[in-house]
């Protein structure tokens, strides 16, 4: 019964983001912010079985510009040849050149959605990207980086770490000796460093 409600919740917060509206296998990286999608689940928007997808929200070098190349070769890196998840804009659908308006999410190992990061996000941090938050669709690029599930997993992590570290320290306290506190205190700072390390 507990898996089953647990099941529920996690197909309830996929289909809120709405991360799987249609998927495609990436065939071609045009640019860092461009790609083409062969469409292998359809949509009412969809008007070709390959479709022109222009990453919502950020805005990557033109290819002619500096970092254009990189830009373009971290997308292909990335990208081409594998399955993603496409958002598509529910205000427009489309921009001034055709091109589907998406946020773009990965694959997991067995085909599932990844719902964060999403790739407009990865392309951002990697420094081949920078926001551009268009108001003519729906997306807020804000929400990229306060995705719950995140801060969450961290909060939940720091919270395992006091529970364990509370009883152990206790337990050193009052039975072991100088160097097993002094091992304790060194598997808590190590523990910390790699929660800080993964935080940013």
């Amino acid at each position: 019964m507990i898996l089953t409600w647990a099941l529920m919740i996690l197909l309830n917060g996929i289909a809120a983001a709405a991360v799987d509206e249609t998927y495609g296998v990436v065939t071609k990286a045009v640019d860092g912010d461009t790609i083409y999608v062969t469409i292998q689940k359809a949509d009412p928007r969809i008007v070709s079985n390959i479709e022109s997808i222009r990453l919502a929200d950020v805005n990557s070098p033109e290819l002619s510009a500096s970092g254009g190349s990189a830009a373009r070769d971290f997308t292909y890196a990335v990208l081409v040849g594998k399955r993603v998840y496409l958002d598509i804009d529910d205000m427009a659908a489309r921009d001034e050149y055709g091109r589907l308006v998406c946020v773009v999410y990965l694959s997991g190992a067995y085909g599932q959605p990844l719902t964060a990061p999403c790739f407009n996000r990865m392309l951002v941090d990697s420094g081949h990207a920078m926001i551009d938050n268009f108001t003519d669709n729906e997306f807020d690029p804000k929400d990229w980086w306060s995705v719950s599930g995140q801060r969450t997993a961290t909060s939940s992590a720091e919270s395992q770490l006091q529970d364990l570290l509370g009883p152990l320290r206790e337990s050193a306290e009052e039975e072991l000796n100088k160097e097993a506190k002094n091992a304790l205190n060194w598997l808590g700072s190590q523990i910390s460093n790699q929660l800080t390390v993964q935080r940013t």
